[in-house]
């Protein structure tokens, strides 16, 4: 969890509660990343 704090909130003081957004912030981009990789996927072999 410090690790992805870090990662997101480099200047911020690490608590429970920027260590829940981080959380958050990772999970929402891996799942917006991987709607975007389907998408692209399905465009490619769509033609």
């Amino acid at each position: 969890m410090l690790a992805l704090h870090h990662k997101w909130f480099p200047g911020r003081e690490a608590t429970v509660q920027t260590m829940g957004e981080a959380l958050h912030l990772e999970t929402d981009y891996w799942d917006k990343m991987r709607t975007a990789i389907t998408n692209g996927i399905a465009r490619a072999f769509k033609g």
